[in-house]
């Protein structure tokens, strides 16, 4: 049995960070495909604290966020197992986010987190696991004790706009999850970044 770890799994680990390539075809055109601006870059600044807000004081454990096409996917504690699909430019009417976003206190969605694993350790569904599964869940489910580090959060938010202003490669898409800590980045070269909050400042002081 392969016992090969997943790159990002059912455990936590702060010291992640790993590139995959992607098409070759695309990072040796990326100096040839000029970049236009767009509304969320033009709004950058303000949808960058509209992004910490979900995060911190909201449901949404987890957003898909797309630079290019303004499409926010967000996941929340309170409907698990849905996604919904946001434009960015809606996120900028408050009227618009107190509609859609309950608030919630980011220990107490932490705490919600950790309640809804328990139901699924006393739910029948539990025992389809394999043992070597069950155990790991009961494990990191005692362990669990916050979502993030809240200064890596804002500093996150904080460089999206220098993400966006490479030369010659900038970001498309970044998805950031509070469960599992990671931040995954897809940029214009088709190279994606995967790595924990904690190693996220690393990369920006090395590349930026």
């Amino acid at each position: 049995m392969n016992k090969k770890n997943a790159l990002v799994g059912y455990y936590f680990n702060n010291n992640l960070m790993h590139s995959i390539k992607g098409d070759k075809s695309l990072r040796e055109s990326v100096y040839n495909r000029e970049r236009t601006l767009n509304s969320v870059d033009k709004n950058m600044k303000k949808l960058s604290q509209v992004w910490l807000y979900l995060l911190m004081e909201t449901g949404a454990y987890r957003l898909v966020i797309g630079l290019n096409n303004a499409e926010v996917r967000v996941s929340s504690v309170f409907d698990p197992l849905n996604t919904e699909v946001h434009l960015a430019g809606d996120l900028l009417d408050p009227e618009y986010m107190d509609f859609h976003f309950n608030k919630i206190p980011l220990k107490e969605k932490s705490r919600l987190i950790k309640r809804i694993y328990k139901m699924l350790e006393s739910d029948t569904a539990f025992e389809l696991l394999s043992k070597e599964w069950q155990t790991s869940l009961l494990e990191r489910n005692q362990r669990m004790e916050k979502l993030t580090n809240v200064d890596d959060l804002r500093f996150i938010m904080e460089n999206l706009p220098k993400l966006r202003d490479l030369e010659g490669y900038y970001l498309r898409t970044i998805t950031i999850n509070l469960f599992n800590s990671t931040v995954s980045m897809a940029f214009n070269c088709d190279g994606t970044q995967i790595m924990s909050h904690a190693k996220f400042r690393e990369f920006i002081e090395h590349y930026i």
